[in-house]
């Protein structure tokens, strides 16, 4: 992993701004019927990566290369950032497994699970939000991306 130890907000901002286009998408499919909820189920476990990795970058570090998030979230409390403990990180991180790769003997995703999971995401981009922006990151109007 590589690391600068000097604060790189330019990357942070590229970060959060991935993670706030995959929540935006997982919304928008979670929304539509005719998909299937587990596509949104994966772009909400990407969306609160991202948004964690953002936090990551920021410190000047090249953020792992990793899905999990709780193992995501306990690098980036080493740096400041503490993702609350009441979401369900491994239910989070299994989404995106879930989403990718559906297994013929599990039920099918619903609607309302992936619901969850993206209110989830949700918090922890809102978390990645407060933290870069106390850290004086400009957040403000920026794009999705």
């Amino acid at each position: 992993m590589w690391s600068t130890s000097v604060p790189d907000p330019d990357s942070a901002v590229w970060w959060f701004r991935v993670a706030l286009g995959d929540l935006g998408a997982a919304r928008a499919l979670v929304s539509n019927d005719t998909l299937p909820p587990r596509v949104a189920a994966a772009l909400s476990q990407q969306a609160a990566e991202k948004a964690i990795k953002a936090a990551i970058a920021f410190a000047g570090t090249d953020p792992p290369r990793t899905h999990n998030l709780a193992v995501l979230s306990a690098y980036a409390q080493r740096q400041g950032l503490v993702i609350t403990e009441a979401l369900d990180l491994e239910a989070l991180t299994d989404g995106l497994s879930a989403g990718r790769y559906p297994d013929a003997d599990e039920p099918s995703m619903q609607s309302s699970d992936t619901a969850d999971l993206i209110a989830s995401s949700q918090v922890i981009v809102d978390t990645v939000r407060e933290y870069l922006e106390a850290n004086g990151v400009a957040l403000l109007g920026i794009e999705p991306l």
